[in-house]
């Protein structure tokens, strides 16, 4: 199962946590656009978000021939 972590930043006390929750957010609405289920995992400073499906395709530069 692809995870995908988010970091709150160097912010202290509640301001890092809404700075958290906001990322979280913000990610979580792509990941599910793509995806059926997404599930977040808080922790003290950060975030887990695991999700079904395949991870982000990574940009392959073609090389001529």
């Amino acid at each position: 199962m692809p995870v995908v972590t988010v970091r709150a930043g160097s912010k202290a006390g509640p301001a890092q946590l809404d700075a958290l929750v906001r990322k979280v957010t913000q990610k979580t609405s792509g990941l599910l656009e793509e995806n059926d289920r997404v599930l977040v995992v808080y922790r003290e400073g950060h975030a887990s978000l695991y999700y079904e499906g395949e991870p982000p395709a990574r940009a392959v530069t073609p090389r001529p021939v």
